[in-house]
C-alpha cells in the first residue's frame, strides 16, 4: 500500500512539474512570437490558466499528501513540550478538514459550471474543466493525506510514509 502511495504522490508530483515546464516555454515562444515577429500563439493565456490549475492543485496534492510543506513554528516549541502528539493531531485533523472542505466547494463550481453549460472565451473549451481538474487533484490529495494520518496512528511524527525520516524538510 505505501508502494501505491509514493506512486501516486510521484505521479501528482511529475504532473505538475511537466505543467510547469509547459507554462514556461509556452509563454517563452509566446514572448519571442509576439515581440521577435509580431506573431503570438492564439489562445495563450486561456492554455496557461488551464496548466495552472494543474500545478496548483497537484502541487498542492502532493505537497500536502508527502507533509512536505513549509512550516512556520512560532507556538509550536511550547505545545509540543507539554501535548506533543495532541498537537499534531489537531493541526494534521485541522489541515484534513479544510482541505476536504475546499475539495467539496471545488467540486460545487465544477456542477455548477457544468450544469451551465457554458465554454471560455477564446478556445472555447467547456469551462467545468479548470474546476474538474482541480477537484480530480483536490480529491487525490484528500485520500492520500488521510491514508497517511490513518496509516501513521499513534506515530504522528511524519506523514511523509518513513517513520525514520529525521529530515523535517524546510521549517522557518
Amino acid at each position: 500500500m505505501e508502494r501505491i502511495f509514493k506512486s501516486i504522490e510521484r505521479v501528482l508530483a511529475v504532473l505538475a512539474g511537466i505543467a510547469l515546464f509547459i507554462m514556461m516555454i509556452l509563454t517563452f515562444v509566446d514572448v519571442v512570437g509576439r515581440y521577435g515577429f509580431n506573431k503570438s500563439i492564439f489562445g495563450t493565456s486561456e492554455m496557461i490558466e488551464v496548466l495552472m490549475v494543474v500545478v496548483i492543485f497537484a502541487g498542492v496534492a502532493f505537497v500536502t499528501a508527502s507533509d512536505k510543506h513549509i512550516k512556520v513554528d512560532i507556538f509550536a516549541p511550547v505545545i509540543e513540550r507539554y501535548a506533543p502528539n495532541l498537537q499534531r493531531w489537531i493541526v494534521h485533523i485541522f489541515s484534513l478538514v479544510i482541505y476536504a472542505g475546499l475539495t467539496y466547494e471545488l467540486g460545487r463550481h465544477m456542477l455548477e459550471s457544468l450544469h451551465s453549460g457554458k465554454r471560455t472565451a477564446v478556445l472555447d473549451f467547456p469551462q467545468w474543466v479548470m474546476p474538474g481538474a482541480a477537484v480530480l487533484f483536490s480529491l487525490t490529495g484528500v485520500l492520500l493525506f488521510g491514508a497517511a494520518i490513518l496509516a501513521t496512528r499513534g506515530r504522528l511524527e511524519r506523514l511523509d510514509h518513513t517513520a525514520l525520516d529525521d529530515n523535517h524538510g524546510p521549517e522557518l
